[in-house]
């Protein structure tokens, strides 16, 4: 089932002066319930302002545009109170309580300065009473494996920890969809991992997780990838079908274990579709010597 679809979707800036940017041109896509999808693209290409789309912060600049996520028209609710499918009346707010985001730089998204108020911050503001605003702070701080820290400071934890603080205050607003927007990049490769890790334990269990990335080994853990050149959709399948295609000519690079199958076969080795990781390399180059 589709949970977010998006219809002939632009975007474009405008930089003053009469000067514009057109980031985004002519999307149309949708992302199922409960599935792990990679936007992935160059610098330039769009990831970051389609992120922005999905939950209501950016709106299309085109008339015909339509960004709709549960059913729900993000355009409408901008211009006022809609009512859902099933007659409930829904605002903006609603759709961003819908789809979080987790940002790049985790300082930009601390709203407090000890760990346990932080993560509290969205549930106290939308008006949920003391007792559940602990246990949903309680659960995601768990989720995230943060529950020791709740009494820290936030500005004394290590990058990854407070990427895992801004995690588990979007969890406390119980999401459908989380978007990562680029939200290992300034991590360490430890870092990167842990927070690889957690997304896709949110989606084992249930949440739709939108990962944007340059990071083609992040990337390869997805079921589906998206490839954006230009603002355009470029590629969109599987990672087998994905980085069995030329992903350079849109300034990406190969998983490295896609890349060390691709110069395996150029000296006789042949394997059934791309390699994503290296356990898939590994079998398949036993496969070949027994």
């Amino acid at each position: 089932m589709s949970y977010i679809v998006l219809k002939g979707v632009n975007f474009t800036y405008s930089l003053g002066e009469g000067r514009s940017l057109k980031a985004l041109k002519n999307l149309s896509f949708s992302v199922e319930k409960g599935s792990f999808v990679a936007l992935v693209g160059m610098n330039g290409s769009g990831k970051s302002t389609l992120s922005k789309l999905l939950n209501g912060l950016f709106l299309p600049t085109n008339k015909q545009g339509q960004v709709i996520v549960d059913g729900i028209n993000t355009k409408e609710v901008e211009d006022g109170t809609v009512k859902d499918g099933d007659g409930n009346e829904v605002t903006a707010f609603d759709v961003r309580r819908k789809v979080g985001i987790v940002f790049q730089n985790p300082d930009n998204q601390t709203v407090a300065t000890i760990v346990e108020d932080d993560v509290a911050f969205g549930p106290e503001n939308i008006g949920l009473p003391r007792e559940e605003i602990v246990e949903r702070v309680t659960s995601a701080l768990e989720s995230v494996g943060m529950q020791d820290y709740k009494d820290r400071p936030v500005s004394k934890l290590s990058g990854g920890q407070k990427q895992r603080v801004a995690i588990a205050g979007v969890l406390a607003m119980r999401p459908d969809v989380i978007v990562f927007d680029e939200s290992t990049a300034m991590l360490d490769p430890l870092g990167r991992r842990e927070i690889m890790s957690i997304a896709k334990e949110l989606n084992n269990q249930g949440i739709t997780v939108i990962m944007v990335t340059h990071n083609m080994d992040e990337a390869a853990l997805a079921d589906r990838i998206i490839v954006l050149s230009k603002g355009e959709v470029a590629l969109d399948g599987t990672p087998k079908e994905v980085f069995s295609q030329d992903v350079t000519r849109f300034g990406l690079t190969l998983p490295p274990a896609t890349e060390t199958a691709n110069r395996l076969g150029a000296v006789g080795f042949d394997f059934d579709g791309a390699m994503i990781n290296e356990v898939e390399l590994v079998e398949g180059i036993c496969k070949q010597l027994r």
